[in-house]
Protein backbone atom coordinates (compact mmCIF):
# COMPACT_ATOMS: atom_id res chain seq x y z
CA UNK A 1 0.00 0.00 0.00
CA UNK A 2 1.27 3.45 -0.88
CA UNK A 3 0.01 6.03 1.58
CA UNK A 4 0.96 8.87 3.86
CA UNK A 5 4.41 7.55 4.81
CA UNK A 6 5.47 7.27 1.18
CA UNK A 7 4.16 10.77 0.55
CA UNK A 8 6.04 12.09 3.59
CA UNK A 9 9.32 10.81 2.11
CA UNK A 10 8.71 11.37 -1.61
CA UNK A 11 6.98 14.78 -1.54
CA UNK A 12 10.27 16.63 -0.82
CA UNK A 13 11.84 14.72 -3.73
CA UNK A 14 8.95 15.69 -6.03
CA UNK A 15 9.43 19.33 -5.03
CA UNK A 16 13.11 19.35 -6.06
CA UNK A 17 12.58 20.32 -9.73
CA UNK A 18 9.89 22.81 -8.69
CA UNK A 19 12.26 24.46 -6.23
CA UNK A 20 15.10 24.50 -8.74
CA UNK A 21 13.04 26.06 -11.54
CA UNK A 22 11.39 28.62 -9.26
CA UNK A 23 14.70 29.36 -7.56
CA UNK A 24 16.25 30.50 -10.83
CA UNK A 25 13.62 33.24 -10.87
CA UNK A 26 13.05 33.89 -7.16
CA UNK A 27 16.59 33.56 -5.80
CA UNK A 28 16.79 33.21 -2.01
CA UNK A 29 13.03 33.62 -1.56
CA UNK A 30 12.60 30.07 -2.85
CA UNK A 31 13.54 28.91 0.65
CA UNK A 32 9.90 29.29 1.64
CA UNK A 33 8.81 27.02 -1.22
CA UNK A 34 11.44 24.46 -0.21
CA UNK A 35 10.16 24.45 3.38
CA UNK A 36 6.59 23.54 2.39
CA UNK A 37 7.03 19.79 1.68
CA UNK A 38 9.14 19.38 4.82
CA UNK A 39 6.47 21.12 6.89
CA UNK A 40 4.00 18.61 5.45
CA UNK A 41 6.34 15.72 6.31
CA UNK A 42 6.75 16.95 9.87
CA UNK A 43 3.05 17.50 10.45
CA UNK A 44 2.04 14.20 8.83
CA UNK A 45 4.40 12.31 11.13
CA UNK A 46 3.32 14.17 14.27
CA UNK A 47 -0.32 13.58 13.31
CA UNK A 48 0.30 9.83 13.49
CA UNK A 49 1.57 9.95 17.08
CA UNK A 50 -1.79 8.93 18.67
CA UNK A 51 -2.11 6.10 16.14
CA UNK A 52 1.43 4.78 16.63
CA UNK A 53 1.00 4.74 20.41
CA UNK A 54 -1.63 2.05 19.84
CA UNK A 55 -0.11 0.09 16.96
CA UNK A 56 2.70 0.64 14.43
CA UNK A 57 1.91 1.93 10.93
CA UNK A 58 3.39 0.03 7.99
CA UNK A 59 3.15 0.59 4.22
CA UNK A 60 4.71 -1.79 1.68
CA UNK A 61 5.32 -1.84 -2.05
CA UNK A 62 6.45 -4.96 -3.96
CA UNK A 63 9.59 -4.12 -5.91
CA UNK A 64 11.10 -7.43 -7.06
CA UNK A 65 10.10 -11.04 -6.37
CA UNK A 66 11.07 -11.64 -2.75
CA UNK A 67 12.05 -8.01 -2.21
CA UNK A 68 9.58 -5.42 -1.00
CA UNK A 69 10.20 -1.84 0.01
CA UNK A 70 8.33 -0.47 2.93
CA UNK A 71 8.11 2.26 5.53
CA UNK A 72 7.46 1.47 9.18
CA UNK A 73 6.47 3.89 11.90
CA UNK A 74 6.53 2.88 15.55
CA UNK A 75 7.42 4.48 18.86
CA UNK A 76 11.13 4.44 17.99
CA UNK A 77 11.08 5.65 14.39
CA UNK A 78 8.33 8.27 14.84
CA UNK A 79 10.15 10.72 17.14
CA UNK A 80 13.42 10.31 15.21
CA UNK A 81 11.81 10.86 11.78
CA UNK A 82 9.74 13.80 13.03
CA UNK A 83 12.86 15.31 14.61
CA UNK A 84 14.85 15.01 11.37
CA UNK A 85 12.03 16.58 9.35
CA UNK A 86 11.55 19.38 11.87
CA UNK A 87 15.26 20.19 12.02
CA UNK A 88 15.33 20.25 8.22
CA UNK A 89 12.55 22.86 8.20
CA UNK A 90 14.41 24.94 10.79
CA UNK A 91 17.67 24.58 8.84
CA UNK A 92 15.98 25.94 5.70
CA UNK A 93 14.56 28.90 7.68
CA UNK A 94 18.07 29.56 8.99
CA UNK A 95 19.52 29.13 5.48
CA UNK A 96 17.28 31.87 4.09
CA UNK A 97 19.39 34.35 6.04
CA UNK A 98 22.71 32.49 5.94
CA UNK A 99 22.71 31.81 2.20
CA UNK A 100 21.39 35.32 1.56
CA UNK A 101 24.80 36.52 2.77
CA UNK A 102 26.97 33.56 1.82
CA UNK A 103 26.08 33.20 -1.87
CA UNK A 104 26.72 36.88 -2.79
CA UNK A 105 30.10 36.59 -1.03
CA UNK A 106 30.95 33.43 -2.98
CA UNK A 107 29.94 34.73 -6.41
CA UNK A 108 30.55 38.46 -6.03
CA UNK A 109 26.85 39.21 -6.31
CA UNK A 110 23.46 37.53 -6.38
CA UNK A 111 23.32 34.15 -8.14
CA UNK A 112 19.76 32.79 -8.34
CA UNK A 113 20.96 29.47 -9.74
CA UNK A 114 23.12 28.91 -6.65
CA UNK A 115 20.09 29.45 -4.41
CA UNK A 116 18.01 27.11 -6.57
CA UNK A 117 20.61 24.34 -6.41
CA UNK A 118 21.19 24.72 -2.66
CA UNK A 119 17.54 24.32 -1.67
CA UNK A 120 16.86 21.52 -4.14
CA UNK A 121 19.81 19.56 -2.73
CA UNK A 122 18.66 20.29 0.83
CA UNK A 123 15.33 18.63 0.00
CA UNK A 124 17.15 15.53 -1.27
CA UNK A 125 19.22 15.46 1.90
CA UNK A 126 16.20 15.71 4.19
CA UNK A 127 14.19 13.10 2.26
CA UNK A 128 17.07 10.60 2.36
CA UNK A 129 17.41 10.97 6.14
CA UNK A 130 13.70 10.40 6.74
CA UNK A 131 13.88 7.43 4.35
CA UNK A 132 16.66 5.87 6.42
CA UNK A 133 14.60 6.09 9.61
CA UNK A 134 11.45 4.56 8.11
CA UNK A 135 13.06 1.79 6.02
CA UNK A 136 11.99 -1.80 6.67
CA UNK A 137 14.38 -3.48 4.26
CA UNK A 138 18.18 -3.65 4.54
CA UNK A 139 18.67 -3.06 0.82
CA UNK A 140 16.34 -0.06 0.94
CA UNK A 141 18.04 1.18 4.09
CA UNK A 142 21.44 0.96 2.43
CA UNK A 143 20.12 2.82 -0.63
CA UNK A 144 18.82 5.73 1.47
CA UNK A 145 21.95 5.67 3.64
CA UNK A 146 24.13 6.04 0.55
CA UNK A 147 21.83 8.73 -0.88
CA UNK A 148 22.46 10.80 2.25
CA UNK A 149 26.12 11.01 1.34
CA UNK A 150 25.61 12.57 -2.12
CA UNK A 151 23.66 15.75 -1.23
CA UNK A 152 25.66 16.33 1.96
CA UNK A 153 28.90 15.98 -0.04
CA UNK A 154 27.61 18.51 -2.59
CA UNK A 155 26.57 20.99 0.11
CA UNK A 156 30.02 20.88 1.72
CA UNK A 157 31.95 20.86 -1.56
CA UNK A 158 30.09 23.80 -3.15
CA UNK A 159 28.79 25.93 -0.28
CA UNK A 160 31.38 25.23 2.43
CA UNK A 161 34.32 27.36 3.51
CA UNK A 162 38.06 26.90 3.90
CA UNK A 163 39.46 23.80 2.18
CA UNK A 164 35.96 22.70 1.28
CA UNK A 165 36.87 20.43 -1.67
CA UNK A 166 39.45 18.50 0.36
CA UNK A 167 37.11 18.31 3.34
CA UNK A 168 34.19 17.09 1.23
CA UNK A 169 36.34 14.42 -0.45
CA UNK A 170 37.55 13.12 2.92
CA UNK A 171 33.96 13.02 4.15
CA UNK A 172 32.86 11.13 1.02
CA UNK A 173 35.64 8.53 1.17
CA UNK A 174 35.19 7.78 4.86
CA UNK A 175 31.43 7.52 4.39
CA UNK A 176 31.98 4.96 1.66
CA UNK A 177 34.35 2.98 3.89
CA UNK A 178 31.71 2.79 6.61
CA UNK A 179 29.01 1.86 4.09
CA UNK A 180 31.11 -0.96 2.60
CA UNK A 181 31.80 -2.46 6.03
CA UNK A 182 28.12 -2.24 6.92
CA UNK A 183 26.97 -3.74 3.61
CA UNK A 184 29.36 -6.67 4.09
CA UNK A 185 27.40 -7.41 7.25
CA UNK A 186 24.13 -7.04 5.30
CA UNK A 187 25.23 -9.64 2.73
CA UNK A 188 26.33 -12.02 5.47
CA UNK A 189 23.01 -11.58 7.27
CA UNK A 190 21.15 -12.28 4.01
CA UNK A 191 23.19 -15.43 3.51
CA UNK A 192 22.04 -16.70 6.92
CA UNK A 193 18.42 -15.52 6.96
CA UNK A 194 17.56 -15.50 3.24
CA UNK A 195 15.83 -12.15 3.65
CA UNK A 196 16.66 -8.45 3.52
CA UNK A 197 13.87 -7.57 5.95
CA UNK A 198 15.19 -5.86 9.08
CA UNK A 199 12.85 -7.94 11.22
CA UNK A 200 14.58 -11.09 9.89
CA UNK A 201 17.80 -10.11 11.68
CA UNK A 202 16.33 -11.63 14.84
CA UNK A 203 16.93 -15.03 13.21
CA UNK A 204 20.68 -14.45 13.61
CA UNK A 205 20.36 -14.96 17.37
CA UNK A 206 22.20 -18.09 18.44
CA UNK A 207 23.95 -18.63 15.10
CA UNK A 208 27.72 -18.61 14.78
CA UNK A 209 27.52 -15.61 12.44
CA UNK A 210 25.68 -13.34 14.87
CA UNK A 211 28.85 -11.96 16.46
CA UNK A 212 30.55 -11.25 13.11
CA UNK A 213 27.47 -9.50 11.66
CA UNK A 214 27.12 -7.47 14.85
CA UNK A 215 30.77 -6.41 14.73
CA UNK A 216 30.49 -5.38 11.06
CA UNK A 217 27.36 -3.34 11.76
CA UNK A 218 28.93 -1.69 14.81
CA UNK A 219 32.18 -0.76 13.03
CA UNK A 220 30.40 0.38 9.85
CA UNK A 221 28.05 2.59 11.83
CA UNK A 222 30.95 3.66 14.03
CA UNK A 223 32.46 5.45 11.02
CA UNK A 224 29.26 7.45 10.56
CA UNK A 225 29.17 8.15 14.30
CA UNK A 226 32.78 9.42 14.12
CA UNK A 227 33.98 7.05 16.82
CA UNK A 228 37.61 7.36 17.86
CA UNK A 229 39.96 5.96 15.21
CA UNK A 230 37.46 6.40 12.37
CA UNK A 231 36.66 10.04 13.13
CA UNK A 232 39.21 11.78 10.91
CA UNK A 233 36.63 13.13 8.47
CA UNK A 234 34.44 14.70 11.12
CA UNK A 235 36.04 17.86 12.63
CA UNK A 236 36.71 19.52 9.27
CA UNK A 237 33.37 18.45 7.74
CA UNK A 238 31.34 19.94 10.58
CA UNK A 239 33.52 23.04 10.76
CA UNK A 240 33.64 23.88 7.06
CA UNK A 241 30.07 23.01 6.05
CA UNK A 242 27.49 25.80 5.93
CA UNK A 243 26.12 26.26 9.45
CA UNK A 244 22.62 25.00 8.57
CA UNK A 245 24.21 21.86 7.09
CA UNK A 246 26.41 21.42 10.19
CA UNK A 247 23.23 21.52 12.26
CA UNK A 248 21.95 18.54 10.24
CA UNK A 249 25.24 16.66 9.84
CA UNK A 250 25.94 16.58 13.55
CA UNK A 251 22.67 16.02 15.38
CA UNK A 252 20.56 14.45 12.67
CA UNK A 253 22.57 12.42 10.17
CA UNK A 254 25.40 11.02 12.33
CA UNK A 255 22.98 10.00 15.05
CA UNK A 256 21.02 7.93 12.54
CA UNK A 257 23.83 5.39 12.74
CA UNK A 258 23.03 4.88 16.43
CA UNK A 259 19.32 4.63 15.63
CA UNK A 260 20.16 1.98 13.04
CA UNK A 261 22.17 0.00 15.58
CA UNK A 262 19.22 0.06 17.96
CA UNK A 263 16.75 -0.98 15.26
CA UNK A 264 18.89 -3.79 13.85
CA UNK A 265 20.96 -5.13 16.74
CA UNK A 266 18.72 -5.00 19.79
CA UNK A 267 16.75 -8.00 18.47
CA UNK A 268 20.05 -9.94 18.66
CA UNK A 269 21.01 -8.40 21.98
CA UNK A 270 22.87 -11.55 23.01
CA UNK A 271 25.39 -10.96 20.23
CA UNK A 272 25.56 -7.27 21.11
CA UNK A 273 26.22 -8.09 24.76
CA UNK A 274 29.09 -10.35 23.68
CA UNK A 275 30.96 -7.30 22.34
CA UNK A 276 29.78 -4.94 25.07
CA UNK A 277 33.06 -4.60 26.97
CA UNK A 278 35.13 -3.49 23.93
CA UNK A 279 32.19 -1.36 22.74
CA UNK A 280 31.99 0.35 26.14
CA UNK A 281 35.74 0.99 26.06
CA UNK A 282 35.45 2.40 22.52
CA UNK A 283 32.57 4.64 23.52
CA UNK A 284 34.41 5.85 26.62
CA UNK A 285 37.58 6.61 24.63
CA UNK A 286 35.50 8.56 22.10
CA UNK A 287 33.79 10.54 24.86
CA UNK A 288 37.04 11.46 26.57
CA UNK A 289 39.02 12.23 23.40
CA UNK A 290 36.24 14.34 21.92
CA UNK A 291 35.76 16.20 25.20
CA UNK A 292 39.48 16.95 25.61
CA UNK A 293 39.78 18.14 22.02
CA UNK A 294 36.70 20.37 22.44
CA UNK A 295 38.25 21.82 25.60
CA UNK A 296 41.49 22.66 23.78
CA UNK A 297 39.96 23.96 20.52
CA UNK A 298 39.81 27.68 19.74
CA UNK A 299 37.82 27.58 16.50
CA UNK A 300 34.17 27.83 17.60
CA UNK A 301 32.82 25.41 14.98
CA UNK A 302 35.63 22.88 15.39
CA UNK A 303 35.01 22.99 19.14
CA UNK A 304 31.39 22.04 18.50
CA UNK A 305 32.52 19.34 16.05
CA UNK A 306 34.65 17.62 18.70
CA UNK A 307 31.80 18.09 21.15
CA UNK A 308 29.56 16.14 18.74
CA UNK A 309 32.11 13.35 18.63
CA UNK A 310 32.08 13.17 22.43
CA UNK A 311 28.27 13.14 22.60
CA UNK A 312 28.07 10.34 20.06
CA UNK A 313 30.08 8.27 22.53
CA UNK A 314 27.24 8.59 25.04
CA UNK A 315 24.65 7.46 22.50
CA UNK A 316 26.88 4.58 21.41
CA UNK A 317 27.36 3.12 24.89
CA UNK A 318 23.65 3.48 25.62
CA UNK A 319 22.70 1.38 22.59
CA UNK A 320 25.64 -1.03 23.02
CA UNK A 321 24.51 -1.83 26.58
CA UNK A 322 21.85 -3.99 24.87
CA UNK A 323 19.34 -3.43 27.65
CA UNK A 324 16.08 -1.51 27.46
CA UNK A 325 17.10 1.20 29.91
CA UNK A 326 20.43 2.03 28.27
CA UNK A 327 19.11 1.86 24.70
CA UNK A 328 16.11 4.04 25.59
CA UNK A 329 18.50 6.54 27.16
CA UNK A 330 20.70 6.42 24.05
CA UNK A 331 17.77 7.20 21.76
CA UNK A 332 16.57 9.98 24.07
CA UNK A 333 20.11 11.37 24.08
CA UNK A 334 19.95 11.35 20.27
CA UNK A 335 17.03 13.76 20.60
CA UNK A 336 18.86 15.71 23.32
CA UNK A 337 21.94 16.05 21.17
CA UNK A 338 19.91 17.04 18.12
CA UNK A 339 18.25 19.99 19.84
CA UNK A 340 21.29 21.04 21.86
CA UNK A 341 23.83 20.82 19.08
CA UNK A 342 21.56 22.43 16.48
CA UNK A 343 21.09 25.36 18.85
CA UNK A 344 24.85 25.65 19.42
CA UNK A 345 25.74 25.46 15.72
CA UNK A 346 23.09 28.07 14.91
CA UNK A 347 24.61 30.34 17.56
CA UNK A 348 28.10 29.75 16.16
CA UNK A 349 26.89 30.71 12.69
CA UNK A 350 25.38 33.94 14.01
CA UNK A 351 28.58 34.79 15.87
CA UNK A 352 30.72 34.19 12.79
CA UNK A 353 28.40 36.16 10.52
CA UNK A 354 28.02 39.13 12.88
CA UNK A 355 31.65 39.37 14.02
CA UNK A 356 33.59 37.83 11.13
CA UNK A 357 35.57 35.91 13.78
CA UNK A 358 35.84 32.16 14.38
CA UNK A 359 38.65 32.22 16.93
CA UNK A 360 37.22 32.15 20.47
CA UNK A 361 40.31 33.99 21.75
CA UNK A 362 39.27 37.07 19.78
CA UNK A 363 35.76 37.12 21.24
CA UNK A 364 34.34 38.11 24.60
CA UNK A 365 31.66 40.18 26.28
CA UNK A 366 29.07 39.45 23.60
CA UNK A 367 26.21 38.77 26.05
CA UNK A 368 25.44 42.49 26.23
CA UNK A 369 25.39 42.80 22.44
CA UNK A 370 23.77 39.44 21.60
CA UNK A 371 21.40 38.50 24.46
CA UNK A 372 19.27 36.09 22.40
CA UNK A 373 22.32 34.26 21.05
CA UNK A 374 23.82 34.07 24.55
CA UNK A 375 20.58 32.66 26.00
CA UNK A 376 20.21 30.01 23.29
CA UNK A 377 23.89 29.07 23.62
CA UNK A 378 23.40 28.62 27.36
CA UNK A 379 20.35 26.39 26.86
CA UNK A 380 22.25 24.30 24.30
CA UNK A 381 25.19 23.96 26.68
CA UNK A 382 22.91 22.91 29.57
CA UNK A 383 21.29 20.37 27.28
CA UNK A 384 24.58 18.70 26.36
CA UNK A 385 25.81 18.79 29.94
CA UNK A 386 22.62 17.06 31.13
CA UNK A 387 21.56 19.78 33.56
CA UNK A 388 17.86 20.25 34.44
CA UNK A 389 15.45 21.46 33.22
CA UNK A 390 16.66 20.46 29.75
CA UNK A 391 15.93 17.04 28.23
CA UNK A 392 19.65 16.21 28.50
CA UNK A 393 19.22 15.34 32.18
CA UNK A 394 16.90 12.30 31.90
CA UNK A 395 18.62 11.00 28.77
CA UNK A 396 22.12 10.97 30.29
CA UNK A 397 20.82 9.51 33.55
CA UNK A 398 19.28 6.58 31.67
CA UNK A 399 22.38 6.05 29.52
CA UNK A 400 24.58 5.69 32.59
CA UNK A 401 22.11 3.49 34.46
CA UNK A 402 22.09 1.21 31.44
CA UNK A 403 25.88 1.36 31.01
CA UNK A 404 26.62 0.62 34.67
CA UNK A 405 23.88 -2.00 34.99
CA UNK A 406 25.59 -4.92 33.19
CA UNK A 407 28.70 -4.50 35.35
CA UNK A 408 26.66 -4.40 38.57
CA UNK A 409 24.30 -7.27 37.73
CA UNK A 410 26.90 -9.46 36.08
CA UNK A 411 29.61 -8.65 38.58
CA UNK A 412 32.08 -7.76 35.82
CA UNK A 413 34.60 -5.35 37.42
CA UNK A 414 35.93 -4.21 34.02
CA UNK A 415 32.48 -3.21 32.74
CA UNK A 416 31.61 -1.54 36.02
CA UNK A 417 34.88 0.42 36.09
CA UNK A 418 34.52 1.56 32.48
CA UNK A 419 30.94 2.65 33.12
CA UNK A 420 31.97 4.55 36.25
CA UNK A 421 34.78 6.32 34.41
CA UNK A 422 32.30 7.25 31.67
CA UNK A 423 30.03 8.76 34.32
CA UNK A 424 32.87 10.83 35.79
CA UNK A 425 33.92 11.96 32.30
CA UNK A 426 30.71 13.98 31.98
CA UNK A 427 32.64 16.70 33.81
CA UNK A 428 34.41 17.31 30.49
CA UNK A 429 31.10 18.33 28.87
CA UNK A 430 30.46 20.84 31.63
CA UNK A 431 34.04 22.08 31.31
CA UNK A 432 34.16 22.77 27.58
CA UNK A 433 30.64 24.22 27.35
CA UNK A 434 31.03 26.60 30.30
CA UNK A 435 34.58 27.55 29.24
CA UNK A 436 33.35 28.42 25.74
CA UNK A 437 30.40 30.34 27.19
CA UNK A 438 32.73 32.32 29.45
CA UNK A 439 35.19 33.24 26.71
CA UNK A 440 32.60 34.15 24.07
CA UNK A 441 29.91 35.97 26.01
CA UNK A 442 31.48 37.33 29.19
CA UNK A 443 34.50 39.33 30.21
CA UNK A 444 35.57 42.58 28.53
CA UNK A 445 34.18 43.37 25.09
CA UNK A 446 36.98 43.78 22.52
CA UNK A 447 36.95 47.16 20.84
CA UNK A 448 36.51 45.68 17.37
CA UNK A 449 33.17 44.14 18.48
CA UNK A 450 31.52 47.36 19.67
CA UNK A 451 29.19 47.53 16.68
CA UNK A 452 28.04 43.89 16.78
CA UNK A 453 24.30 43.20 16.66
CA UNK A 454 22.26 40.17 17.67
CA UNK A 455 20.95 37.49 15.31
CA UNK A 456 18.94 38.51 12.24
CA UNK A 457 15.21 37.78 12.51
CA UNK A 458 15.10 34.43 10.67
CA UNK A 459 18.21 33.08 12.37
CA UNK A 460 16.74 34.17 15.69
CA UNK A 461 13.49 32.32 14.95
CA UNK A 462 15.39 29.12 14.08
CA UNK A 463 17.47 29.36 17.26
CA UNK A 464 14.44 30.05 19.44
CA UNK A 465 12.52 27.09 17.99
CA UNK A 466 15.15 24.47 18.80
CA UNK A 467 15.99 25.96 22.20
CA UNK A 468 12.31 26.27 23.16
CA UNK A 469 11.48 22.68 22.23
CA UNK A 470 14.53 21.45 24.10
CA UNK A 471 13.30 23.21 27.23
CA UNK A 472 9.73 21.97 26.74
CA UNK A 473 10.86 18.35 26.40
CA UNK A 474 13.05 18.74 29.48
CA UNK A 475 10.10 19.91 31.56
CA UNK A 476 7.72 17.25 30.18
CA UNK A 477 9.49 14.42 28.29
CA UNK A 478 6.72 11.89 28.91
CA UNK A 479 5.11 11.77 25.42
CA UNK A 480 8.40 11.00 23.68
CA UNK A 481 9.76 8.88 26.53
CA UNK A 482 6.74 6.57 26.59
CA UNK A 483 6.89 5.97 22.83
CA UNK A 484 10.62 5.23 22.77
CA UNK A 485 10.65 3.12 25.94
CA UNK A 486 7.84 0.85 24.73
CA UNK A 487 9.37 0.39 21.26
CA UNK A 488 12.85 -0.37 22.64
CA UNK A 489 11.42 -2.84 25.18
CA UNK A 490 9.75 -4.71 22.31
CA UNK A 491 13.05 -4.88 20.39
CA UNK A 492 15.25 -6.16 23.22
CA UNK A 493 15.15 -9.95 23.56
Amino acid sequence: MVGSLWLAVLLPVAFMPVVYLLGRQMGGRVAWVAALPLVYTTLSLVRLMPVVSGAPVAEYLEWLPGVRFGFYLDGLSLPIAALVAFLSVVAIIYSAEEMGCRIPEMYGGENPRAHATYYAVMLAYAASMVGVVLSTNLFQFYMFFELMIIPSYMLINVYGSGEKEKTALSYLLWSIVGAVIFFTGVLMAYGVTGSYEITSLAQLGGTRYAGVVTALFVVGMGVKLAMLGVHFWQPAAYAEAPTAVSALLSPAMSGLAAYSMARMLLPVSGALQSVYTPALAWGLATMVYGGLMALSENDVKRMLAYSSMSQMGYIFIGVASANALGATGGMLHYITHAFGKAALFFCAGVIIQRTGVRDIRELGGLASKMPLTATVFLLGALNLAGIPPTVGYPSKMMVFMGALGPGVVGGDPVQFTLGLVALVSTALTVAYTTWAMRRIFFGPLPEHLNGVRDAPALMGVAMALVAGLSLLLGVYPRPVFDLVAEAVSNLVV
